[in-house]
């Protein structure tokens, strides 16, 4: 079955550095063109906010696929009612990057855990698309594809199904 991955990058992003939130709403043309190619396809959303997170869930209902993580709209490294939770907040950060990286397709926004799926599934680099730029601005990589191909790939036999990539 087909996976669409989406980062969701909410409540710790620092606009000076890799620029706005991109909210959840810049996401639906890209996911629109990918369920009109893989109408079974499933969503994968990894992010911080948990409103983020209830958007996708009321758009786009069952499909949608989140682990169960710790997730905060005051920013979940930040807030201290989490302080003694680090590792999990550690864990869990590195276990969505490493699930989006066996998605077939990544819709992203500049962010290290984007940019770490990546580097875990080469093949992303032509299957993903950077959402933190609008085309008046540099990409941040060649390879990002301006949107979603209204013929996409087909998902590779090698990726290996999200649901046998859970923590033990």
């Amino acid at each position: 079955q087909p996976v669409l991955g989406l980062h969701v990058r909410g409540t710790d992003k620092d606009p000076a550095i890799g620029g706005a939130i991109v909210p959840p709403s810049s996401y639906a043309r890209h996911i629109g063109r990918y369920l009109d190619a893989y109408p079974n396809a499933s969503l994968f959303v990894a992010t911080d906010s948990p409103a983020s997170l209830a958007w996708f869930r009321e758009r786009y209902g069952e499909r949608v696929v989140a682990r169960s993580a710790l997730r905060s709209e005051a920013n979940a490294f930040r807030d201290p009612s989490m302080a003694s939770q680090q590792y999990q907040k550690g864990l869990d950060v590195l276990l969505d990057a490493l699930l989006l990286s066996r998605c077939h397709y990544l819709l992203k926004s500049s962010s290290a855990v984007g940019e770490f799926a990546v580097y875990w599934n080469p093949s992303l680099h032509s299957r993903s698309v950077d959402l933190q730029f609008d085309g008046t601005r540099r990409r941040s990589r060649p390879a990002a594809a301006p949107s979603i191909p209204s013929t996409c790939p087909p998902p590779t036999a090698d990726t290996t199904p999200l649901s046998t990539l859970h923590p033990p």
